[in-house]
């Protein structure tokens, strides 16, 4: 079977940046109101994080140890925020170190063993979300020494940490679609060729949950323990998915809505029966999914996210495949534009549903019953 996927393409979404203009009158230093009154019209530092210096404690017992600490410091934000900031990283820096010092004992003997963290990526994300992740270093006078990420986020507004589920599902199959995707549009060769979106934890080619994450214009950012999706030479490998091609799980909840498209319905003499080809949209929010295949016979599935009129979707079973439809609206059920779909395609009539059904013996079929998702 021929795919018609590809007719979809509408082109790369391209993420930018709003750019406001500053009145000339800003760029004087002040500016006065009525008489006698000034109002300072100098624009407040935005929040940014910077690395501090580094902190080198050198132990003798209970074995020879070098530690070095290079902790993220919060500028520019206020006293409680910075307080906050400061109380998370040193949690992060102590559960590490308490993780390293208890390995270490007694297993140097005269070796030196050895502790580094530091800052890997950080940033200020929306002018709220102060996000950072630390890259560690552990050596326990063994063969080789062991790699890792932690991470953390601060919300400015509220002052507490938040978790990841504010920005993304995780465990959704669109996830680790676009994890794969993205994965493969980087070209990091050293990745395991097996992984596959949905597979079940445990499972051969399962994509595990990330072990650090931080958020940015761009997208989220999430890199993975060293040898679960990689091999070692890898080390700790991180990928950045795009929003446009992640939501929350709020986002991929809501009202199902389905269409059904079809090409070339015959009536075949032969099996007494109608042939034909299909495509099943279902829109839930912001997931869509699609199951495209015969009136009788196999048939795929591609799941993903859509933003406004455009939708990045990828195949379940396989990687490397980002699909880019589309769509003639954003409302809660759009439709594939039919020119696109290629010569023959169309939305199907009431009467083509009911044959589809009768030639599939599917009673109430929909690309999302079909693909399980």
């Amino acid at each position: 079977m021929k795919w018609i996927l590809a007719a979809l393409v509408a082109g790369a979404l391209t993420l930018g940046s709003v750019v406001v203009a500053v009145p000339a009158s800003a760029a004087n230093p002040s500016a006065t109101v009525g008489s006698g009154v000034i109002i300072s019209s100098v624009t407040p530092k935005r929040p940014v994080i910077k690395s501090g210096k580094t902190n080198t404690i050198k132990t003798k017992s209970p074995n020879k140890s070098v530690q070095k600490v290079t902790l993220p410091v919060l500028q520019n934000s206020t006293a409680k925020n910075r307080r906050a900031f400061s109380k998370l990283a040193n949690e992060l820096v102590s559960s590490e170190l308490k993780h390293f010092n208890s390995y270490r004992k007694g297993m140097c003997g005269k070796s030196t063993a050895q502790f580094e963290i530091s800052p890997l990526d950080m940033g200020i994300y929306k002018n709220r979300y102060a996000t950072v992740s630390m890259s560690t270093f552990m050596y326990f006078c063994g063969a080789t020494g062991s790699s890792g990420a932690k991470s953390f986020t601060l919300d400015l507004k509220t002052g507490k940490k938040v978790s990841i589920n504010k920005f993304v599902s995780q465990d959704d199959v669109t996830t680790k679609i676009a994890i794969v995707n993205n994965f493969s549009a980087s070209r990091i060769e050293c990745l395991y060729d097996d992984l596959n979106p949905g597979a079940k934890k445990n499972d051969s080619g399962a994509i595990p949950r990330p072990i650090a994450w931080t958020v940015g214009n761009k997208g989220i950012k999430f890199h993975f323990q060293k040898y679960s999706i990689g091999y070692g030479y890898c080390g700790v490998p991180s990928v950045v998915l795009p929003w446009a091609e992640v939501a929350t799980a709020a986002q991929l909840k809501g009202a199902v809505k389905n269409r059904t498209y079809v090409k070339g319905v015959k009536y075949d003499q032969y099996s007494r029966n109608y042939n034909g080809e299909v495509l099943m949209t279902s829109v839930q929010n912001r997931k869509v999914t699609i199951f495209q295949g015969e009136f009788v016979g196999p048939g795929g599935c591609l799941l993903g996210v859509r933003s406004g009129k455009s939708a990045v979707l990828g195949f379940v079973d396989i990687g490397s495949v980002k699909e880019k439809l589309s769509l003639t609206d954003s409302g809660s059920n759009p439709k594939l534009v039919a020119s696109k779909l290629g010569k023959g395609w169309h939305l199907a009539s009431a009467t083509e549903i009911k044959r589809f059904k009768t030639a599939s013996g599917l009673k109430q079929p929909t690309a999302k019953s079909l693909c399980g998702s």
